[in-house]
């Protein structure tokens, strides 16, 4: 456990292990704190999206990540026992992500995992610890902390951080609202042994009159199941596994048999989002900040890239390397993808689980018919396949509407090349040429430098100068223009010079094709601090 904190974690969920280790890699001391005695054991969260999974091939844990799940290739949708639809999505996914698949991964092999990695930064989670309030002054944040077996203690640190679910201490304290409802509908989740004719790699929606249910394949044979609590169970605290296993078949009207049940739990949907993700030098994140209905698997994921998009942010401010308002870009640009979420997950929820006639009508008279007939040509038409792709996989979220994404207004750059706020777009590595993931490597900022057929040495003098003031905090990417380069110059739109400058989370910041790069040394100075490099620099000289 490292010395003089900077931050303070609450809560060691898959968000705040996130949280701790993205400052681990960047070498912020913290303290991470969880009253539970251990990390869950249950499998609770289980799809890890292929933006999540990204972040985990930056943290050099991905492939671990891979031999623990299984991959669901597949999306399968059954109406009244019939399949009718199937989407693949290894064939929508293969150019747009190294992932191009659900990874079904237990919430406890994720969370050790993360814990795993910490260890191996010389981090722990203090178990059995809990926060009890803490009060913020100008320039610190006081917290008292109580240990199960030690007492109480006083804690100084600059930032905290609430990734304490649901029930969060620390919005409660910070008084800010968490808007929204909880329905009278509720869903069982369960985990055990499914017996039905469907392949172990696809993920299977099944909607019958009187009944929904998701079957997602887990290791070893067993399979997580959600679905609708049966008739004259409904607002039940808990429920059986032989309440739900009696007459599943008959509802759902699957071939299907349950048995060998590990865990099962009653979820009520709650659909709710903060109004704030910031107050002073406090921060909200995962479920503290937004939480929803578990149909189309966002939340843990959403909750992963929260702690992503914060601790790049709070590590340079903590260091001194650049200002304070780049903490502000953390609640406009969360903010809106949470209540976006929200409204999407609650559509969602309501179309699958609801008793209305209207949307049963739809549900199960329309989408039968409608489907088989426009999937066949949403198949032949490639951006309909892609955007469906990029929106389960969150690899489409994007953050153009930030103050922190700018291009020079003199640019020109034709409408497919990537924009400002857009995560960097996938072009792979091979044996003659980088590809975009070389881009996205470290904890830097990288900017990468098109620099043509013959180097304009004005811009290149320019850019290299902004990187020595910057010292340790830009890398310059140059890619000459080549047969071998074809394809990054035709990915990123740029015909003959520009760059692109792409944040430690590898979305874009800003990009140029002009040779003035005085505009793009004003958007550096708004956010990032000179006078540490310039000291760096003068001691090593």
């Amino acid at each position: 456990m490292k010395e003089n904190p900077h931050v303070l974690i609450n809560g060691a969920g898959p968000t705040g292990l996130m949280m701790a280790g993205q400052l681990a890699l960047r070498d912020v001391p913290f303290r991470i704190l969880d009253k539970n005695e251990d990390h869950t054991i249950q499998s609770r969260a289980l799809v890890v999206q292929a933006r999540s999974l990204e972040i985990f091939d930056q943290m050099g844990i991905a492939q671990e990540a891979l031999r623990l799940g299984e991959k669901a290739q597949a999306v399968g949708i059954i109406f009244n026992g019939k399949h009718v639809f199937r989407m693949d999505l290894g064939d929508v996914g293969a150019g747009l992500t190294a992932f191009p698949y659900l990874l079904i991964l237990e919430q406890s092999k994720t969370e050790q995992l993360l814990t795993d990695f910490l260890a191996h930064h010389g981090y722990r989670v203090e178990r059995n610890t809990e926060l009890l309030d803490f009060t913020q002054e100008a320039d610190a944040v006081k917290a008292t902390i109580k240990h199960t077996h030690g007492g109480e203690e006083l804690v100084q640190v600059d930032w905290l951080v609430g990734a304490d679910g649901a029930h969060s201490l620390v919005r409660q304290q910070l008084a800010i609202p968490f808007a929204g409802k909880t329905y009278q509908e509720s869903l069982f989740v369960l985990d055990c042994k499914v017996d039905m004719d469907i392949p172990s790699d696809e993920m299977v929606l099944a909607f019958a009159d009187k009944a929904f249910a998701g079957f997602f394949p887990l290791p070893n044979g067993r399979c997580r199941v959600l679905g609708t609590v049966p008739k004259g169970l409904e607002g039940q605290a808990t429920i059986t596994f032989e309440a739900v296993a009696k007459n599943f078949a008959e509802r759902t009207k699957l071939d299907v048999k349950l048995h060998n049940p590990e865990w099962i739990a009653v979820y009520s949907s709650h659909h709710r989002a903060v109004s704030l993700f910031r107050k002073g030098r406090a921060f909200v994140a995962g479920d503290a900040a937004h939480i929803h209905s578990p149909v189309g698997a966002q939340g843990m994921n959403t909750g992963l890239q929260d702690a992503y998009n914060l601790a790049w942010k709070l590590a340079l401010v903590t260091q001194g390397k650049a200002r304070e308002e780049l903490l502000d870009s953390y609640n406009d640009e969360r903010l809106a993808i949470a209540h976006n979420l929200v409204r999407t997950t609650d559509t969602a929820f309501q179309y699958v689980n609801s008793q209305n006639p209207f949307l049963k009508g739809l549900r199960m008279t329309i989408m039968p018919r409608v489907l088989p007939i426009l999937w066949p040509i949403a198949q032949r038409q490639s951006a309909i396949r892609e955007l469906g792709f990029k929106t389960i996989s969150e690899i489409g979220l994007n953050y153009r509407k930030s103050p922190l994404s700018q291009e020079d207004e003199q640019s020109h750059f034709p409408r497919h090349a990537p924009k400002p706020g857009d995560r960097v777009p996938y072009i792979p590595t091979t044996s003659q040429s980088k590809g975009s993931r070389d881009f996205v490597t470290g904890t830097q900022y990288h900017l990468v430098l098109f620099s043509g057929q013959t180097v304009d040495e004005g811009t290149q003098k320019a850019l290299q100068q902004l990187q020595q003031t910057y010292a340790d905090l830009i890398k310059i990417d140059e890619v000459p223009a080549s047969e071998i380069t074809r394809e990054l110059y035709k990915a990123f739109g740029v015909q003959h010079q520009g760059f692109y400058f792409i944040r430690p989370d590898g979305y874009i910041a800003y990009r140029s094709t002009t040779n003035d790069v005085r505009h793009f040394a004003s958007y550096l100075t708004r956010y990032l601090l000179e006078r540490f490099s310039r000291e760096d620099t003068n001691s090593n000289t």
